[in-house]
C-alpha cells in the first residue's frame, strides 16, 4: 500500500513537474485581501452561556507552553467542549476527538501546534474512526515553519478525517500546516463517509488545502483556499486516492474560491485506479459548482490513466459554472484516453487566448464534453 502521500501526480513520465518548472522557492505568499476573507470565514461567538466551562481556570494552566494531556482528558470524558478562550498549545501527540463529540471554538481560542510531523497520523485534530463529530469556529495553526531539524515528509495536516463517519467542520480558519490543512480519507483501504466541510480559509499549507481520497458523501461549500505551496501536489482541493483500494463516491464541491496555490485551484488525479482487470473498475461520481480560482499556476487540472491500463476509473466529472482568472493555463490536463466522462459548463475565462484553447482543446478530447448553455 501507498501512503496518502505517495502521488501520482509525480509520476507522470515524470514529467508533470518538470513541465511546470514548479520550484517551492520561486512562490512568492500573496496577501488575501480582506473584502474576500470575510465572504467565506464568518465571525461569530457561539451561545455557550448554558455550557459548564471545563477547564482549570488558574493562571498555570493559562501560562502552560503544552496543554496537551489537560485538553485530551476533558475531550475524552464529554460530548461537549467549549474551548478556552485563549490559545492552547499542542503538541506532537495532537488532540483525539472520539465519537459523539462537538468541539466548540470561542471568539479567542485557537490551538497552536508545537510538535513536528513525525511519520503518518501525526496530524493536529485527529478524528479517526469516530462517528458524530462536529467542529465549531475552529482556528488551528499549524507546525510547518517549526525550527526542529528532524521534521520531514508530507504530514500533518490541521484536521484529519479517517475512517470516520458524520463529521462536519465549520467557519475554521486553518494555516501554515506541515501537510494538508484538511485530510478525508483512510490510511488501509477503508473511507469516511457524510462529511461536511462548511465555509472557513485555509491558508498557507505546505502539501494540499483540502485533500480527498477515500470517502463518500462529502460536501465542501463556501471555502477560501489560498497560497498553497511548499510540497507537491501544492493544490487548493486535490481529489486522488491513494491506492486502488480507496473509493470516491458523491463527491460535492461548491462555491470554492481558490487563490494563489503553486500548482492549481482543484486537481482530480484517478491513476491509482488504472487496472489490469475489469473486476477492479471504480466508479467515480464528482460534481464541482461555482468554482472560482484567482492566480493559481492552473484553474483546474486532471491527471487520468497515465499507465494506459486496459481499465481505468469510470463514472462522471462535472464542472458547472467555473471563473478561471490570471492563471498561467486554465485547465492542465495528461493527454492519455480515459473511460471516465468529463462535463463543462458555463466555464468563463478570463484570458481570451487560453478561453480559446480550451475551448478548441476541449471539443477534441476523448469523454469530455463543452456543454453550451
Amino acid at each position: 500500500m501507498k501512503s496518502r502521500f505517495c502521488l501520482n501526480l509525480i509520476l507522470v513520465g515524470g514529467l508533470f513537474f518538470l513541465s511546470l518548472n514548479i520550484k517551492a522557492q520561486e512562490f512568492t505568499v500573496t496577501n488575501v485581501p480582506v473584502s474576500l476573507v470575510v465572504q467565506y470565514l464568518k465571525t461569530s461567538d457561539p451561545n455557550i452561556s448554558k455550557i459548564k466551562n471545563l477547564f482549570p481556570a488558574d493562571k498555570k494552566f493559562r501560562n502552560s507552553k503544552d496543554h496537551t494531556a489537560v485538553v485530551q482528558k476533558i475531550i475524552d470524558a464529554n460530548k461537549v467542549i467549549v474551548l478556552p478562550d485563549f490559545k492552547i498549545f499542542i503538541n506532537s501527540k495532537g488532540l483525539k476527538i472520539g465519537s459523539d463529540k462537538k468541539i466548540i471554538f470561542r471568539k479567542n481560542s485557537a490551538i497552536q501546534s508545537v510538535g513536528f510531523a513525525n511519520g503518518r497520523f501525526s496530524d493536529v485534530v485527529k478524528i479517526y474512526n469516530a462517528e458524530n463529530v462536529e467542529i465549531v469556529n475552529a482556528v488551528i495553526v499549524g507546525n510547518r515553519y517549526s525550527k526542529t531539524k528532524s521534521q520531514t515528509g508530507q504530514w500533518s495536516a490541521g484536521i484529519s478525517v479517517l475512517n470516520s463517519k458524520n463529521i462536519k467542520v465549520t467557519n475554521a480558519k486553518i494555516s501554515n500546516t506541515f501537510g494538508d490543512g484538511i485530510f478525508i480519507g483512510s490510511e488501509d483501504g477503508g473511507f469516511s463517509e457524510n462529511v461536511v466541510v462548511e465555509s472557513g480559509w485555509i491558508n498557507k499549507a505546505r502539501r494540499n488545502g483540502i485533500s480527498v481520497t477515500s470517502a463518500k458523501n462529502v460536501v465542501l461549500k463556501n471555502i477560501l483556499i489560498s497560497n498553497t505551496y511548499g510540497h507537491d501536489p501544492q493544490c487548493g482541493v486535490d481529489i486522488e486516492p491513494s491506492w486502488e483500494k480507496d473509493v470516491l463516491n458523491n463527491i460535492s464541491l461548491k462555491n470554492i474560491y481558490t487563490f494563489h496555490n503553486q500548482v492549481a485551484g482543484i486537481a482530480i488525479n484517478l491513476n491509482e485506479f488504472n487496472r489490469q482487470k475489469a473486476s477492479d473498475i471504480k466508479t467515480v461520481d464528482i460534481v464541482i459548482e461555482n468554482h472560482t480560482d484567482e492566480g493559481s499556476r492552473h484553474g483546474f487540472l486532471t491527471s487520468l490513466n497515465t499507465d494506459n491500463l486496459p481499465h481505468d476509473a469510470q463514472g462522471l466529472i462535472k464542472i458547472k459554472n467555473a471563473e478561471w482568472k490570471q492563471n498561467q493555463s486554465s485547465y492542465w490536463f495528461t493527454p492519455n484516453k480515459h473511460s471516465i466522462n468529463i462535463e463543462f459548463s458555463g466555464i468563463e475565462i478570463q484570458d481570451l487566448k487560453q478561453k480559446t484553447d480550451f475551448e478548441s482543446k476541449v471539443k477534441n478530447l476523448h469523454n469530455v464534453k463543452l456543454i453550451s448553455e
